[in-house]
C-alpha cells in the first residue's frame, strides 16, 4: 500500500472516531440524566469521549494536510 492511500485511510478512520466518541459521549449523557445505571461513571464516560473526540480530530486535521484530494473534495 503506498503512502498516500494509508493517508487516505488515516483520514478516514479519524473522521469516523470523531463521529463514534461524539454519539458515545451523548449516549452516555442522555443516560446520565435519565438516571439510568451509575450517572456520574456516564458522565465520566461522556467527559472521556468528548476528549477523544478532540484527540481524533486534531489528528483528522492533521491528516487531511497531508491528503489534499480530501480537501479538495470537501471545498
Amino acid at each position: 500500500m503506498n503512502l498516500a492511500v494509508s493517508e487516505a485511510l488515516a483520514n478516514h478512520g479519524h473522521h469516523a472516531l470523531v463521529n463514534a466518541h461524539e454519539a458515545a459521549a451523548d449516549n452516555h449523557e442522555i443516560m446520565a440524566r435519565a438516571g439510568v445505571g451509575d450517572v456520574d461513571e456516564h458522565l465520566d464516560l461522556a467527559r472521556w469521549h468528548r476528549w477523544c473526540a478532540i484527540v481524533e480530530d486534531q489528528l483528522a486535521d492533521e491528516a487531511d494536510q497531508r491528503t489534499p484530494a480530501r480537501r479538495d473534495r470537501s471545498s
